[in-house]
């Protein structure tokens, strides 16, 4: 990723006609600018959702379910976060786990008391649940995609460096997150949503527990191999869905590793149906009762887990 200028954070947030379907905006920060996309829709045009994409990613990479979501009613906010993706103003080494957190939050403020649903995927979920909690008064629904899970050291490594890298590999570490303390306390729904190859127990692949068992070939029933990615540890799933307790909804899409963006852009039924359960879950007015586990496989057929 390559650094090129922006403008001062003293000049106001802008908005830029894009088509009718989206609008482009953007939030100026200390010595750089960070673009967003607004998705709107419904009867008032609003946007209740701020979706929050991963590492080595930025926003276009959430079209394959904001696009669904919005052809439902559900108007979005996707920014991207410096050190990401193509349109980073900075490389990674130059930003952190905390500056992300921060540009997250000031998008999120932008949507005002319209936000009343987060979405992050991988390195976004963290951040989701960080937004989630200092807006818990308003946040109603909470999903999360493949999410991180990261220990208290993460968030003061001061960039996306050694010491962060450390910091995330220690076994078990992110039991330390006071994300899951929150998680707990969070009145609202809790939707985990996990690629069927994601979150593969580390100990079956030849990694130690607590840790994520990463790039993993597995063998089909027809007995060919193929490779997945698993960066997310199973413990991590286990925890979260543990700290939800009865307003929790699990979902598995089938198919997926933890690639579920790609996953989603090649396969638009399951994107309708991921989309669908999310609008449902926005506009329920109280959690099911008792935790609820589902699967979405290839066609987009939705089943009991």
């Amino acid at each position: 990723m390559n650094a090129r200028g922006a403008q001062g954070a003293d000049e106001a947030p802008d908005v830029l006609a894009a088509d009718a379907a989206t609008a482009a905006c953007s939030e100026a920060f200390a010595g750089y600018r960070l673009p967003g996309q607004l998705r709107p829709a419904g009867a008032a045009a609003d946007c209740p959702l701020l979706a929050l994409h991963g590492a080595r990613s930025n926003l276009q990479r959430l079209n394959g379910l904001l696009a669904p979501l919005q052809q439902l009613g559900v108007g979005s906010l996707a920014p991207s976060l410096s050190g990401h993706g193509p349109d980073s103003p900075m490389p990674v080494e130059q930003t952190s786990l905390a500056h992300n957190l921060q540009e997250a939050l000031r998008f999120a403020a932008r949507l005002g008391p319209q936000l009343r649903m987060v979405y992050g995927s991988s390195m976004g979920g963290a951040l989701a649940m960080r937004v989630a909690e200092h807006h818990a008064d308003q946040i109603q629904v909470l999903a999360l995609c493949g999410p991180a899970l990261y220990p208290e050291a993460a968030w003061s490594a001061p960039h996306f460096g050694a010491p962060f890298r450390e910091a995330i590999s220690t076994p078990f570490g992110f039991l330390q997150s006071r994300s899951l303390d929150f998680v707990r306390r969070f009145a609202g729904r809790l939707l985990l949503i996990q690629g069927e190859w994601d979150g593969l127990q580390a100990t079956a692949h030849g990694a130690p527990a607590g840790r994520a068992a990463g790039e993993t070939t597995l063998q089909r029933p027809d007995g060919s191999h193929h490779t997945v990615w698993s960066p997310i540890p199973a413990e991590v799933f286990s925890a979260l869905a543990d700290a939800a307790g009865a307003r929790l909804q699990h979902i598995v899409l089938e198919g997926a590793d933890h690639r579920v963006a790609a996953h989603l852009q090649q396969h638009p039924a399951v994107a309708r149906t991921l989309a669908g359960l999310m609008q449902q879950a926005l506009h329920a007015p109280q959690p099911d009762q008792g935790p609820r586990r589902l699967r979405i496989d290839l066609r987009g057929q939705l089943r009991p887990a």
